[in-house]
């Protein structure tokens, strides 16, 4: 069950749209998008990299920038210390290769998500204070590492942090909110509250390629081919790590998509081979489905350090065979993961007390790596804030997946003293605690939880309600230059009243896709229709009409025998050669 909610704005579409020479439905998708003039709608469309906004405006940038500029100078050894995910990976070779680039010595750390968790930990500082380095400089991690900080300063290293996620906060007086800072020599977050930087939401590569082309200017690299490679990494980041598509994150992703179908980098290219997107249009939807899950298999089963060492290889055939082990470690997660999920799926169908508004579920033989991927599908199916906790080598360990309307990090921060660790944002959270608290974390979360049911049923935001007549090649080429589609630039949704289904065919491995030719009442026009997941919704609706027994075979008549309203997104299908417009349903229901 979904609801269905129609954006409401009070700009005249119709004057919008023939102002700009547009169809209507995609002034009202650019209008709801807060797009309302000639520029901001060129901005939005046509974006370069003029828009990027200044690095410099970063609160600590040119401190980060002069301390490793005169590291590099001097010769001092730079530790770049990353993370395990799409985001920490491409940080760590964005900053790497940039330093190296600029003639430093440096190094680079990933650590072991099962051994060593998420972040800077003493062993790994003391180590590499061993191996003389002389700076430490953290990407996607650090802005909680107090003690950590702390310790790489005793041992005589400087430190750089780089990082995007929320710092920790205490309230001062009159209820203003303090961020609670490490001790490094610069500390570059846009998400400091004493930060003026006019776009917060960059991913750690978005902040770690703003933060390499000021450095390659310094040294005279500006306008190196390295600067193009350095934006395929960070459009793939920006991407996976599911920040707003909005602003710059637009432009990265939209710039670099356009560099990485062509790319230079050896790595990049062998993998896109190797994945069968060497010859496609590379969207921003292979980036998250395809692209992205290779890289984080890694991390997730062996070390995020190989999928480093993929984009740092220059020969092919080297490259050729990580690419590959990349692969079969993502085919590993997908059975893993898909076990895991329809395991708890059971537990929790099998409950006979309502859910919790929030899950915190503890599964000892879920693999801790996916327990973050486990969580977002269990979250997605339920509509749940869902934390997946499962057995560590030492204690527990969850990720958390959240809804719109339940900041994760801030829930978890009103219990932090339940925790060894824990970090993360609105949407996402890692954690660390030992096995005890886990039902006190899980009782407290509920007994502090506003969440109402309406807060709890997913929504469809619906741009414009759409007479088939309006839906045409001309409209789905203009909505698809609205892309790329994520996080606050979701796929464009319409709707239409009164459809008559002329004809289902099951389709797909399972027969359970359903290929739909549909009319509309007001219009008599014939639309063809996909709709991936829909067929268990259509079931449900004819047994609430019809006999248990009949309703198979009306599906199979192919024919319904009353109208429906459709929730839709407008795709071109292509096919031997000519294109078509397809809807691609997201939702149906009982025409009233």
């Amino acid at each position: 069950m979904k609801r269905w909610q129609l954006k409401r704005t009070k700009v005249d579409i119709g004057a919008m749209a023939a102002d700009m020479g547009i169809q209507q439905a995609t002034a009202a998708v650019l209008a709801n998008r807060k797009l309302l003039s000639r520029k901001q709608t060129h901005d939005f469309l046509y974006p370069d990299a003029s828009s990027l906004h200044n690095g410099l405006e970063m609160q600590d940038m040119e401190k980060g920038l002069d301390l490793i500029t005169m590291a590099i100078k001097k010769g001092k050894k730079i530790a770049v210390y990353g993370d395990y995910d799409v985001d920490g990976v491409m940080s760590t070779t964005i900053l790497s290769r940039t330093i190296e680039k600029c003639g430093g010595e440096v190094t680079y750390y990933v650590p072991h998500r099962q051994q060593e968790g998420y972040g800077l930990n003493n062993k790994a500082v003391e180590q590499l204070a061993n191996e003389g380095v002389g700076v430490l400089f953290t990407c996607d991690n650090g802005i909680a590492a107090m003690g950590e900080v702390a310790l790489a300063k005793e041992l005589g290293m400087e430190v750089v942090i780089l990082d995007h996620h929320e710092p920790a906060f205490t309230e001062g007086k009159e209820g203003v909110w303090k961020d609670i800072l490490p001790s490094g020599d610069a500390v570059i977050d846009p998400k400091r509250r004493d930060c003026e930087y006019p776009f917060p939401f960059l991913c750690a590569a978005g902040i770690s390629y703003k933060f390499a082309l000021l450095l390659l200017g310094r040294f005279g690299y500006s306008g190196d081919p390295l600067e193009k490679e350095l934006l395929c990494f960070a459009a793939v980041a920006t991407v996976c790590d599911i920040v707003d598509l909005l602003d710059e994150n637009r432009t990265i992703v939209k710039l670099g998509l356009k560099e990485i179908q062509h790319t230079t980098n050896v790595g990049l290219r062998v993998l896109l081979e190797e994945t069968g997107l060497a010859d496609k249009q590379v969207t921003e939807y292979h980036l998250g489905f395809v692209v992205g899950p290779c890289i984080n298999a890694t991390g997730r089963l062996e070390s995020g350090r190989i999928a480093v060492e993929l984009f740092r290889e220059t020969d092919v055939d080297k490259a050729r065979a990580i690419a590959r082990h990349l692969m079969q470690l993502n085919e590993e997660r997908k059975e893993m993961t898909t076990q895991a999920v329809e395991r708890l799926t059971e537990q929790l169908d099998q409950q006979e007390t309502p859910l919790e508004k929030v899950l915190v579920l503890y599964d000892g033989e879920i693999h801790e790596s996916i327990a973050g991927i486990v969580a977002g599908r269990i979250k997605d199916k339920y509509y749940h804030p869902t934390i997946l906790i499962t057995k560590a080598e030492e204690g527990a360990k969850g990720s958390a997946r959240s809804i719109e309307g339940y900041h994760i990090f801030e829930a978890l921060y009103n219990c932090r003293e339940l925790f060894t660790r824990f970090g993360g944002h609105a949407m996402a959270a890692g954690l660390s605690l030992p096995h005890e608290n886990i039902l006190i974390l899980r009782q407290r979360l509920n007994e502090e939880c506003k969440l109402t049911e309406q807060d709890m049923t997913p929504v469809l935001r619906i741009e414009k309600i759409l007479d088939f007549s309006q839906i045409h090649m001309k409209l789905a080429e203009e909505l698809k230059g609205l892309a790329p589609f994520g996080k606050e630039n979701p796929s464009p949704l319409f709707a239409t009243q009164h459809v008559w289904v002329e004809r289902i065919r099951l389709v797909g491995k399972n027969k359970d896709m359903m290929q739909l030719t549909l009319r509309e009442d007001a219009s008599r026009m014939v639309l063809s229709a996909v709709d991936f997941n829909g067929l268990e919704n259509l079931r449900g609706i004819l047994k609430e009409l019809y006999p248990a027994e009949d309703c198979d075979k009306i599906i199979q008549y192919g024919k319904l025998p009353m109208a429906l309203d459709f929730v839709y997104s407008i795709d071109i299908n292509s096919y031997n050669g000519r294109q078509s417009v397809q809807l691609v349903i997201r939702d149906f229901r009982v025409s009233k």
